[in-house]
């Protein structure tokens, strides 16, 4: 392999984009080819398209494209592959190879758990996780999945709830869950600081119940092991084809 393109989404916020920035230069460390540089899908440069053409005059003819994605929605499965077949179209001796998002990793499991930890000083009251949302139906299903699996290892009733696509709404399952429990738990399934953690915090800043707000996931050490695992799968299997 002659280059890694790491793909973040990109905010608005300067603070998410850095925090992306400075979780890949820990990656890097860690990952032994030669070239490798940062782009972003949208609100935020270099571009996708940027940096592979940077890489590509660098002279890298076998491309790994890490995209730092929670998981296989319209970014992972329609807005990168036709950004790479445009590309490809202009440099058509090229080739790319996609890593998976993180997905269902059981670590990702483990470092909601420890998210929550962090706040949690008791049993009492409940857990929502808090997803971004998307139209297509397989990142809702996941994170319902993952809120199980959190249910399972804590045994205490946990909800889930989307930001801007998918039911239940967060606004709407929060007030359910007020007029039932005195203490909730707010986990946002979110990979930086940006607007839907804003959204998120004022929220909370305005409730009148008990309602703690945890961390997100953040670029954390566990999630450097899956996005490395992430990356070792693709190279494993880019050898034995």
């Amino acid at each position: 392999m002659d280059a890694v393109v790491y793909i973040g989404h990109g905010s608005l916020i300067a603070e998410g984009n850095n925090q992306f920035i400075n979780f890949i230069e820990e990656v890097k460390k860690e990952v032994n080819i030669p070239v490798q540089e940062i782009a972003f899908l949208e609100l935020a440069s270099p571009t996708i398209y940027e940096t592979i053409k940077k890489v590509i005059k660098a002279g890298a003819k076998r491309i790994l494209v890490v995209p730092n994605l929670l998981f296989a929605a319209a970014h992972f499965k329609r807005d990168i592959p036709e950004e790479l077949a445009l590309i490809k179209a202009e440099f058509p001796d090229v080739s790319f190879y996609i890593s998976k998002p993180f997905d269902l990793h059981p670590k990702m499991i483990d470092l909601v758990i420890k998210r929550i930890a962090e706040k949690r000083t008791d049993n009492e009251g409940t857990i929502l996780i808090v997803g971004r949302g998307s139209s297509d139906p397989e990142p809702i299903l996941k994170l319902m999945e993952i809120s199980n699996h959190v249910y399972q290892r804590l045994d205490s009733p946990v909800y889930t709830a989307f930001l801007t696509a998918g039911k239940p709404a967060f606004a709407n399952e929060l007030y359910k869950l007020q007029q039932e429990y005195s203490k909730i738990y707010i986990m946002p399934y979110l990979l930086f600081t940006g607007t839907l953690l804003k959204r998120m915090e004022s929220a909370v800043a305005n409730s009148r119940d008990e309602v703690i707000l945890c961390q997100p996931l953040q670029y954390d050490s566990l999630l450097k092991e899956v996005l490395l695992e992430r990356m070792r799968e693709q190279l494993m299997a880019e050898r034995t084809n």
